[in-house]
């Protein structure tokens, strides 16, 4: 999903896939304000979903059969498709990472759609309780729609939910830090 979502940061920047550089809500308003705004767009979903899912299979490839054997992987993913074979587990991998993608992608529209209705800005941070709250949010709201994929459509445990929600959190905000300090990103 790193990797992904760098990747979709060249996207946007270079424009690629410009013709996805639709509005998911379709620029809808209710209550006058849009419903979800112009920075959440179905290129984003396309690109989540489609390139998590083939660096999955890269890493099911060249790792799959590894984290079965060391039992380092959270998942099953031999179970996937059936089977322990090198291209079966590239087919579990990228399945599951299709599914965690476009839940990384959908995972951040709730977020969006409260800022809308609290007129925060797209891609602008609130000010003070406000603020620290959104700052969270922006942190956990797609490792929070991942983890809750991976448990209810993959059974990953609830232990790991909660240690990857911190650590998936925390890592998001030092990435974003990093970006911020690089002057690449102008929010945290």
């Amino acid at each position: 999903m790193i990797l992904t979502g760098n990747l979709h940061m060249v996207m946007v920047k270079r424009d690629w896939f410009s013709g996805l550089k639709v509005p998911i809500d379709g620029r809808r308003v209710f209550r006058g304000r849009r419903l979800i705004g112009d920075h959440k767009t179905w290129r984003g979903v396309f690109v989540m979903t489609v390139f998590t899912g083939l660096f999955g299979a890269l890493l099911g490839l060249v790792g799959g059969a590894w984290a079965q054997r060391t039992n380092v992987a959270p998942l099953r993913y031999d179970q996937i498709i059936g089977g322990s074979t090198a291209l079966s587990l590239a087919l579990g991998y990228a399945i599951v990472n299709v599914v965690l993608g476009m839940a990384y992608a959908l995972g951040e529209l709730p977020n969006s759609m409260i800022k809308r209705r609290l007129d925060v800005k797209p891609g602008k941070t609130a000010i003070g309780i406000k603020g620290a709250l959104f700052l969270l949010m922006d942190q956990a709201d797609s490792a929070l729609a991942v983890l809750l994929a991976a448990v209810l459509v993959f059974g990953l445990s609830w232990r790991m939910f909660a240690v990857g929600l911190a650590s998936l959190t925390l890592l998001h905000f030092a990435f974003n830090a990093g970006l911020y300090a690089a002057r690449i990103r102008r929010n945290l």
